[in-house]
């Protein structure tokens, strides 16, 4: 009987055992289960994350984009109304345009590129728009004096001139610190 009550221990142990480990391994298993669900929320959060952060890059780029064109269409209403005050021809238009093309570069300044927050397009765009008042400040005396007009040469001629490349170095600092500073992604 000593036999007998030694095997059923046995037996009953082994079987313990065998519950113990089956248990064991039941928690390891759930506990895989868990991480691979946190690994798993953790990824998405991460990817999330870097949609939202390249969406947001392309928010940017596109802002900056768009006022580059409002500068570009400014210096193209500046080169109209120059070549139609040189022509002679009426400034009414051109002039409207060109006003409109002002306006919309001042917005463009505060609403597109400020609202990114990058100093260095920050400061480029600001450095256009002095550039612009200053070119419209030397069109408008151009304008009231006609002698000049006509005469490339004059101080007052050449000063236009000078605001306009200025005016067209920062459009192309602009341009060439936009990809620099905000990179395709």
């Amino acid at each position: 009987m000593d036999q007998g009550v030694a095997a059923v221990w046995a037996a009953g142990l082994a079987g313990l055992a065998s519950a113990a480990g089956a248990a064991v391994g039941a928690g390891v298993a759930a506990r895989g289960v868990r991480m691979q669900a946190l690994q798993a929320r953790e990824l998405e959060k991460q990817t999330k994350e870097e949609e939202r952060r390249l969406q947001h890059h392309d928010w940017r780029r596109q802002n900056c984009l768009a006022f580059q064109a409002k500068l570009g269409e400014a210096v193209d209403a500046l080169d109209a109304l120059m070549d139609a005050l040189s022509d002679g021809e009426s400034l009414d238009e051109v002039r409207g345009r060109l006003r409109q093309a002002e306006g919309a570069v001042l917005r463009g300044h505060y609403d597109l590129v400020m609202t990114c927050q990058v100093a260095e397009l920050e400061r480029i765009s600001g450095a256009a728009l002095r550039w612009l008042e200053q070119t419209l400040f030397a069109i408008d005396a151009l304008r009231r004096d006609p002698a000049h007009v006509a005469n490339h040469d004059s101080p007052l001629s050449q000063h236009c001139l000078d605001q306009r490349r200025g005016l067209l170095g920062s459009y192309e600092m602009f341009s060439k610190a936009l990809p620099q500073v905000l990179p395709v992604s």
